[in-house]
């Protein structure tokens, strides 16, 4: 899906939300979440075409253990923990928001701290190493 699609999605979608919120609040708020919905649908549809080329291109490749994968992990888990924070904050939920983001954070290093032992174990044997 090209921008313009996206772009025109988030415009009629604005506009039909602020239109029924003057009508009916709830509704409005309806309006924004399904075209968010859809507007991620579309980017989830578009990143999967991506997820495929990076397996590709990396494929001979071990880039650091994991690193790579751990990167695209913990930005997802960015970008989603985001997303649900800001739809929490679209209806009113600035509490739910702000404990959406830190659940996304715990995830994120969560997602890490293998990674981070690994590093830290690493570290020790050099230390000891040249002791």
């Amino acid at each position: 899906m090209d921008i313009f699609r996206i772009a025109g999605i988030a415009v009629i979608t604005a506009i039909l939300s602020l239109t029924l919120r003057g009508i009916r609040p709830e509704l409005g708020a309806q309006t924004a979440i399904a075209g968010g919905a859809v507007l991620l649908l579309a980017a989830v549809t578009e990143l999967s075409g991506i997820a495929v080329e990076l397996r590709r291109a990396f494929s001979g490749i071990n880039p650091g253990g994991g690193a790579a994968e751990l990167a695209i992990k913990v930005a997802a888990i960015a970008y989603i923990a985001q997303l649900a924070a800001d739809i929490c904050r679209d209806s009113g939920e600035n509490a739910l928001a702000a404990k959406t983001e830190i659940c996304g954070r715990l995830l994120m290093i969560s997602a890490a701290l293998p990674m981070l032992i690994r590093l830290a174990r690493t570290l020790i044997g050099l230390i000891e190493g040249s002791a």
